[in-house]
């Protein structure tokens, strides 16, 4: 089964239950498996014929929902089950699954299911699935020339080149450099027979043609740490009880789970041989779901496919911690995976010591490889946008022109480096919504283009002002100023003031760095706010909160914790 298409027909699911649709449709879907994705379709197999003329009822919805989830027009194709005749699949499916409600009126949401795991419930979703609106729509724009921005005055790193990152891996694993591997083929739906099933046991395909692989993530300071720690737990990965544990955290929609899934992919391409489990939480609680009613009838042991792999990884564990009933065997099997020097990945959107786990686990979790994923900054966005439109818009694949990816990619217009730049300071910070936000202001660019017009910053306003919260708010340097002299317990005459102790500079230096970031100041007018300080004094203060971020990374949470108390006090 399709990776991808397991997580985009889960967020479609997710998204039916948000706005409350027919509970028979969600049923349907729920029911459904997923089979393929391609750049303009996703194809599911559906329980019986029966339900294949209900959901095609409802596809334009469904398609709807998934334009939202991709950024981009998806179309549904529904096929028949395999080996079932319409008749036998209509009349049997009740019979065969126990466990599907009688009436649509007794499907229970999927809250209600996870808060009593004993029950009987529907048959389960897609185990692959991430049935959360976290779920990873994530990839970022691949990013080959560093030096791209080099004219426009941003500065960020960019991703490895594939040679590079071949090599990088390579020393990590101490053996010497690789040469340039030809093209990759693009993957099948389902593994080659040459590969055992066990190698693969999500039934997920290798990582060919993933858009979630380290090659196309692009990183800066805000998430380096968090990058090069995945890059060094996926070569590692064979060596027994070296770097046991990795736990990325921070907020929705930041590249967590690209990460989880590009240590995946790499595993799978490279290291076939290594047992890898990955699992969203939504997908964890459905099998242990599912697990507990084949106890039931089996005495089989409980999560066998997650105890008997090399490297388990679990997306958004945040969900399975608040479920009582299901706690107490995640924690057995965490501490299991620790005692025996076997691999654990973790994501979640909240540190270790938040998350109200067992204190062994916290602390073996906090001995690891703890990173935090932290919001982009100015020259993150700035470089997200810039890469996104060149090798997802601009560089979209060529297809017929009456297919629906042609006419879409028709619509897009030129965007400028003035108008990257306006972009990044008026967005927020959800790496998915910058790259919906992107898809908006090309389609804007190109219905001005044929108007004979172009894009203008109040259009890119206005477009913003419907994606993000932040746009419209404006933060005052006294703001900024009055959180930063609380934290540090200075006052706002030493703040602005000549003196040079360790404190007081380093909450200048952090407070003119805020200023810059948050506020719609040049360097003049911040350092007018500063005693007066020229625009060189105020560059320096800027560049050495940079170099803070690059060499501690307790300075971006740091960062981070008072952005958040600047936000809610604007």
């Amino acid at each position: 089964m399709d990776e991808e298409a397991s997580i985009i027909l889960g967020d479609a699911i997710a998204f039916c239950q948000r706005d409350g649709q027919d509970a028979r449709l969600i049923n349907m879907l729920g029911q459904s498996r997923a089979i393929s994705l391609t750049e303009d379709t996703l194809t599911i197999e559906a329980p019986s014929r029966f339900a294949i003329a209900q959901l095609k009822k409802h596809q334009p919805t469904i398609e709807a929902y998934l334009e939202e989830i991709a950024f981009a027009p998806i179309a549904l194709d529904i096929v028949a089950p395999q080996g079932a005749t319409a008749e036998s699949a209509a009349a049997t499916a009740p019979a065969a699954s126990p466990a599907v409600p009688a009436s649509a009126g007794d499907v229970p949401t999927i809250e209600h299911q996870h808060s009593d795991v004993s029950r009987e419930t529907m048959a389960p979703l897609p185990t692959a699935a991430a049935t959360s609106t976290n779920a990873p729509v994530t990839h970022m724009p691949i990013a080959h020339d560093a030096a791209a921005g080099a004219d426009s005055g941003i500065a960020i790193k960019n991703t490895l080149s594939a040679d590079d990152f071949r090599r990088m891996m390579n020393q990590m694993k101490g053996g010497a450099p690789t040469k340039s591997t030809q093209a990759a083929t693009p993957a099948s739906p389902m593994p080659a027979p040459t590969v055992p099933a066990e190698q693969n046991t999500d039934g997920a395909p290798l990582a060919a043609n993933s858009k979630f692989t380290f090659e196309n993530f692009v990183y800066g300071p805000e998430n380096s740490h968090a990058y090069r720690s995945a890059l060094k737990f996926a070569a590692l990965a064979d060596e027994r009880g070296t770097c046991t544990s990795l736990f990325i955290y921070g907020k929705s929609g930041l590249g967590k789970t690209h990460l989880l899934l590009a240590i995946k992919n790499e595993l799978a391409e490279k290291s076939p041989e290594i047992k890898v489990k990955y699992a969203n939480s939504q997908a964890y609680l459905d099998d242990l779901m599912t697990e507990f009613d084949r106890q039931k009838k089996s005495n089989a042991p409980i999560m066998q496919a997650y105890h008997g792999v090399d490297v388990l990884i679990i997306d958004d564990i945040q969900n399975i911690i608040g479920k009582r009933a299901s706690v107490d065997y995640f924690f057995q099997l965490m501490d299991e995976f620790i005692r025996n020097n076997k691999k654990v990945v973790i994501a979640a959107d909240r540190a270790p010591k938040d998350l109200s786990m067992d204190e062994r686990l916290t602390s073996r979790f906090n001995a690891g490889m703890l990173c935090l994923v932290a919001e982009p900054s100015y020259e993150m966005k700035y470089k997200i946008l810039q890469r996104y439109y060149e090798n997802t818009i601009v560089a979209a694949p060529e297809a017929g022109d009456d297919s629906l990816l042609a006419a879409y990619g028709g619509d897009s217009g030129h965007l400028t480096d003035e108008h990257f730049k306006h972009m990044a300071e008026v967005s927020g910070t959800n790496i998915r919504e910058l790259e919906s936000f992107c898809e908006r202001c090309a389609g804007e660019a190109g219905d001005r283009e044929r108007e004979g017009g172009e894009l203008t910053f109040d259009d890119i306003d206005a477009i913003a002002s419907q994606y993000f919260d932040t746009s419209a708010k404006k933060i005052n340097v006294q703001t900024v100023q009055s959180v930063i002299e609380e934290q540090y317990g200075v006052t706002h005459e030493e703040l602005i003031g000549p003196r040079r102790n360790a404190n007081i500079a380093k909450a200048r230096h952090i407070a003119i760095y805020l200023a810059i970031e948050m506020c719609e100041m040049t360097t003049t007018a911040v350092g007018a706010e500063f005693g007066n300080r020229n625009h060189s004094t105020v560059s320096t203060s800027y560049k050495k909160v940079q170099k803070m971020i690059q060499e501690d990374r307790t300075v971006t949470e740091d960062l981070k914790s008072l952005r958040d108390k600047i936000t809610l006090r604007s």
